[in-house]
């Protein structure tokens, strides 16, 4: 019995660190991506979702502030705009999130 409840402590950790972490916040943008070029507006609508744990955990950065917490609002506001046919600005809706996931990598790699 102590054995299963170490694989299952295993997944649930595993799991925390996709969903929080840089896979989380990669998929999400990755699913709305796609959610653009394919003409799918609850593709976008999913990556707000799957985006909305890795800025809970940038908000706890006090050089952001509590902005970051509307990052998800932008990719609302992409498959908005998805839903419109207007890709032009479902892709820049999309913008802050992608320098915003670039942004943290670079402080990631020049601090390391």
């Amino acid at each position: 019995m102590r054995r299963r409840d170490c694989w299952h402590e295993m997944i649930i950790d595993t799991l925390i660190i996709l969903l929080f972490g840089y896979p989380g916040a990669i998929l999400s943008l990755l699913v709305s991506a796609i959610g653009i070029i394919k003409d799918k507006y609850w593709l976008p609508l999913i990556g707000a979702l799957l985006f909305m744990p890795f800025t809970y955990y940038l908000n706890g950065s006090p050089a952001l502030g509590g902005i970051v917490m509307l990052l998800p609002l932008f990719q609302i506001g992409s498959a908005a705009a998805v839903f419109r046919k207007k890709r032009t600005l479902a892709w820049l809706l999309l913008m802050p999130a992608i320098f915003t996931v670039l942004w943290v990598i670079g402080v990631v790699i020049v601090y390391s």
